[in-house]
């Protein structure tokens, strides 16, 4: 019998390194479409509509009562006094 001195070889190597640095930018691009998606539900918490559902801080949604974050409080042109 030969005693077989050789190990996987370059070729492995190279596989190798090309998914290390595929993992690697994956994992970069993750993180910005993540930091793009936080910013984007920051800000528009302050353009959210009186009435809109919106997600509780337990992962449930809930309903917006209006006028509850002290938006469209004013009598509108169509509006009456209570009588």
């Amino acid at each position: 019998m030969t005693d077989f001195t050789g190990g996987p070889g370059f070729l492995a190597f190279v596989f190798t390194f090309a998914l290390a640095v595929a993992g690697v930018l994956l994992f970069r691009s993750l993180a910005k479409h993540l930091r793009k998606v936080r910013g984007a539900s920051s800000t528009s918490s302050d353009l959210r509509e009186p009435g809109a559902a919106q997600a509780g801080g337990d992962g449930t949604m809930r309903q917006v009562e209006p006028g509850a974050d002290g938006a469209g409080d004013e009598a509108g042109p169509g509006d009456q006094p209570a009588s």
